[in-house]
Formats: C-alpha cells, structure tokens, sequence
C-alpha cells in the first residue's frame, strides 16, 4: 500500500472564522504579519532595492486590504498634479499605496531637492518637515497595523471577527489619511518643479499651436510672425541644452526666407534649392513631433529624450547649411508682396513629409509651389 497523504490541519475557530480562512483575504493578513517581521523602518533603516521591494510589498497588502475592507479615499490628485508632458501617462483611477512616495519622502528628506538638466530644484522646508514626520508615522502605523493582526491570527479572532475587522479598517483609515496628507502635499511640490523642467517645451508648444492656427485661418502675417517667433523659441531651447550651438546665431526670417527660395526658383542654384527644402522638410519633422509630445510625453532629463533632441539638432544644422541661399532671397522682394496662394502650411506639407519618411529622400517636391 502507497503511503497516506500527510492530513491537513484543521481549521479552527467559529464558522463565520473558518469561512474566512478560505477567503483572499486571510492570506493576506498571513502575509502581512510574514512581511513585517523583516520589515525595515522606513525612516531611520539604510534602504536598497531588496529593502523596498519588502515596503512595496507590504504596502500593496495594506492597499489590497482597504479595498476589501470598503476603505476609499479621493486620491484625484495624483492625476490632478501630475504634469501634463511628464511620461509616463498616470493612471485615471489611483489606489493603494505607491512605495515611490516613501522613495520621495527619503529623498526630500536626504537631499536638498532633485536635479534635472544640471539645475538643482529644491523643495520647500516645509515638504522636507513633513517627510520626516511621514516617514515616522509609516513606521510607526505600519507596526500598529501589522501588531493587529499577529495576535488574531494566533487566537482564531478571539474578540470576533467583525470586532477585528472595525479595528482593522480603523488602523487602515488612519494610514490612508497620514499617507494622502503628506503624499497631496508632495505631489503639488513636485509639479511646480515640473512646471519650471518643461516651461520652455510648453512654450514651443504653444507657439506651434497658435501657428497651427494661423495656418488655418490663412492670416499669412500672423503665420510669419508665428514662424519666427516658433524658430526663436526652439534656437533659445537649442541653445539651452547644447550651448555649443549657441555661437551660431540663426538669421532672421528663416522660415519665410525658406519658403521664397522655393518661390523665387529660378533665381537660386540647386544646391540652393537643396538645402531650402532639407531645411523645410527638418522644420516640418520637428513642427510634427512638437505637435505629438502632450500625447506621448517625454522625460525631465530632457536630453533622455532622443528623438526630440535629434530634431532640435538637425534642424538648427538644416539652418545653418541654408544661411547663404536664406541671405540671397533676402535681398529679393518679400515673399508676402509677391506670392498670393499656395502657402506652405502644415496641412500642405505633411502628405509630401510623409512620402519623404517612407523613401526616405530628402526633398519636398510637389506641396512646395
């Protein structure tokens, strides 16, 4: 005869007990009290990767454990405060209990604030008090939480399970509270120091747009201005982030100028000619992707943006390659007095820009007389 299987304990408790040591949700509290008897302290502990792998776990226990317990707090301002270009997307219905925050709440704690593109942000005094006192309170409500459960679990609920429950939600109630307190406060910090990272992205946004405008209504002076001022805008970004580009300034009129070497044809050479429509083909990859950052959001670390960054650059060199034949054109009559349709414009264009990506070529043909 084969060996008998080893028998299962038996549960124990009162029905209502041994109905819940099936559940989700007792193996939960299981892992709760398994977790917290390595847990590190959050405040005073030197904390690697292991370490927050162990709180994340913990936490999202905790997290799983309100929402069975029916624990929901309003926590919008995640979403609320989360810059509009920062990647990556967040999510449109926050829960739980994210261990990034207690990473932030040590860092503001550590350092005097974040750098990104070489420049130091510092937090406020106050977000540096309140990360200490956070950081103590998690300690401190992680252990009361987690003291909770070890003696019930031992004792079958002894005091009853819906006694145990309450007081369970009671402890879980007040860490949501201390957790969102501190976490709102940090999160609005953080934006206004996203919004200093992306102020000069917004503004070629903004300016692309407000052209993207003028296009459309067909107010020719206003898409010139518009071109300029959305050229200006990128040089001084360029510029910014590369400052070797900025011994090269760019001429006036680039985009405009641009444009009449296509109009005044055969008053140019084809090198000319070339290096007009390279220069309008970069404008327009660079006009596109600016179009597309709010939808697919970049990094703060701006130059861990490639392909942003590969834009800014080769259309500053399209430039730069085309300063002899834009100083030509200059010196011919203004484009505004000598052309009367068929201005270059977004819409025009991107049909050619679209072939020239898939054949990869370099002129713009057709969309440009």
């Amino acid at each position: 005869m084969g060996k008998k299987g080893k028998k299962k304990a038996k549960l124990t408790g009162t029905p209502d007990v041994v109905r819940f040591k099936g559940t989700r949700e007792y193996c939960l509290l299981q892992e709760c009290k398994e977790i917290q008897e390595s847990l590190p302290f959050v405040a005073t502990d030197a904390l690697d990767d292991f370490a927050y792998k162990k709180v994340a776990r913990f936490l999202n226990m905790v997290g799983l454990l309100a929402e069975y317990l029916g624990i929901h707090s309003n926590k919008d301002y995640r979403f609320n405060f989360f810059h509009r270009l920062l990647s990556p997307t967040p999510q449109f219905f926050p829960m739980g209990f994210d261990v990034n925050v207690i990473r932030q709440a040590r860092e503001a704690q550590e350092r005097p604030g974040v750098t990104f593109n070489g420049v130091l942000h510092t937090y406020p005094d106050e977000i540096k008090l309140a990360a200490e006192g956070f950081l103590k309170e998690v300690d401190s409500t992680m252990t009361k939480i987690a003291s909770e459960i070890e003696p019930r679990l031992k004792d079958d609920f002894a005091p009853g399970l819906p006694r145990f429950k309450a007081e369970l939600k009671d402890d879980i109630e007040l860490f949501d509270r201390l957790w969102m307190e501190f976490e709102e406060r940090f999160v609005k910090a953080r934006h206004e120091i996203m919004t200093k990272v992306f102020e000069n992205v917004e503004q070629i946004i903004t300016v692309e747009l407000e052209l993207t405008q003028a296009e459309e209504r067909r107010d020719i002076e206003g898409k010139q201005r518009l071109e300029n001022d959305f050229v200006s805008v990128v040089e001084q970004f360029t510029n910014k982030l590369f400052p070797e580009t900025s011994s090269d300034k760019l001429p006036a009129d680039v985009i405009p100028l641009a444009e009449a070497c296509i109009f005044y044809e055969s008053k140019c050479t084809e090198d000319w000619l070339h290096l007009a429509k390279h220069l309008i083909y970069e404008y327009l990859e660079l006009r596109l992707y600016v179009m597309k950052i709010p939808e697919q959001r970049l990094s703060p670390q701006l130059k861990d943006n490639p392909q942003f960054m590969r834009h800014l650059k080769n259309f500053h060199a399209a430039v730069l390659a085309a300063r002899e034949a834009l100083d030509f054109v200059s010196r011919l009559p203004k484009l505004i007095h000598a052309k009367t349709s068929d201005w270059m414009t977004k819409r025009l264009l991107e049909p050619d820009l679209r072939y020239i990506q898939k054949t990869s070529a370099l002129a713009i043909t057709e969309g440009l007389h």
